[in-house]
């Protein structure tokens, strides 16, 4: 009898502790979170977006792990439901990482969120707290190209999408790669940082840590601190310095998951390897293609060789090798005229 009543005595102060926390919780003034908060500022002119906006909601959101969607190397997103019921996209940064640079992190943002194009994630608003840095983006039911193409569902992206990520993804990084301020260059271009807001239409992620990594602080080589394994152009091994045609390189291993459905390493090799000796022997070049939809007819047939072909211009080693991205968005969209 007396352990039983211990028992119950116990499950009574549980069950009394968990109602006291959760009462503390929900008293605590929604001014707390915004305590958080360093600054704040808009990007975009768009009244709607500014009214929609709380940056007191955001803080509450990203303090319960559930609000998580999708994490990147730099980046971790969230899903907030704002009190007037549209939805947004943070993204948080992690400013306390030795090799950001916080002093230019505003300027940068100013500019970026200036920039406008289809197939480009621009920030409409920011918040930046002591230790991290809160981006807002347009919410859309959406996923990323890696998990389309490579889950159990991934066979339902016909050719006819793919071809329109890879002109998509094209353009954007031509776009990225010719802004009038200066360039701006991916540090982790992959299939993983691509959104997608349907099957044909693709935007880029993470366009602003180029803007605010500071070279002076890394240490090793470029590689360290840059890319996803599969995606990383060979010299970043021994550099300091991002360049165009490393995203080049990147986007031809993206243009090869289009082609094949294979992910970046596949059987324990990077896939770009993988490809050139398949293409070096003409007996396997069919074995590049997903079977899925290769054999679907010949127009098919012709237009994924030459897009492969436009990956095999994209894989010099060296980067001088390699065709700017303006170009290998023209060679893409020739590949159109063979259907």
């Amino acid at each position: 009898m007396p352990v039983a009543v211990s028992i119950i005595t116990a499950l009574a102060a549980g069950v009394l502790a968990a109602r006291v926390i959760t009462f503390i919780a929900l008293s605590i003034p929604r001014c707390f979170y915004l305590s958080w908060i360093i600054r704040s500022n808009f990007l975009t002119e768009n009244e709607i977006h500014k009214s929609n906006i709380s940056f007191t909601k955001a803080m509450e959101t990203i303090a319960n792990p559930l609000n998580i969607v999708l994490k990147t190397k730099f980046s971790t997103y969230y899903k907030s439901i704002m009190p007037s019921g549209k939805s947004y996209f943070i993204k948080k940064l992690n400013r306390s990482d030795k090799i950001f640079q916080n002093e230019k992190f505003e300027q940068e943002l100013e500019i970026i969120g200036k920039l406008n194009h289809s197939n480009v994630m621009t920030p409409l608003a920011y918040a930046l707290t002591k230790d991290s840095a809160y981006l807002f983006y347009e919410y859309a039911q959406t996923c990323t190209l890696f998990d389309i193409l490579h889950s159990s569902n991934g066979s339902s992206m016909d050719w006819e999408s793919r071809y329109s990520v890879a002109v998509g993804l094209a353009q954007g990084l031509a776009f990225l790669n010719g802004c009038t301020s200066g360039p701006i260059l991916l540090l982790d271009l992959s299939s993983k940082n691509i959104m997608l807001k349907s099957l044909k239409e693709p935007q880029l992620g993470d366009i602003e840590l180029c803007k605010v990594i500071d070279p002076s602080k890394r240490t090793g080589s470029l590689s360290t601190v840059t890319g996803s394994v599969g995606y990383i152009p060979p010299e970043y091994a021994y550099t300091m310095r991002e360049a165009a045609v490393g995203n080049v390189y990147s986007f031809r291993v993206i243009l090869l998951e289009l082609l094949t459905r294979r992910p970046p390493i596949s059987e324990g090799t990077e896939l770009a390897k993988l490809v050139l000796h398949n293409w070096e022997h003409e007996d396997k070049r069919d074995e590049i293609f997903d079977v899925n939809i290769y054999a679907i007819s010949l127009a098919i047939k012709n237009q994924m060789l030459a897009v492969l072909e436009v990956a095999i211009a994209c894989v010099s080693v060296l980067p001088e090798g390699r065709p700017k991205m303006n170009v290998v968005l023209q060679m893409l969209q020739n590949a159109n005229t063979l259907t």
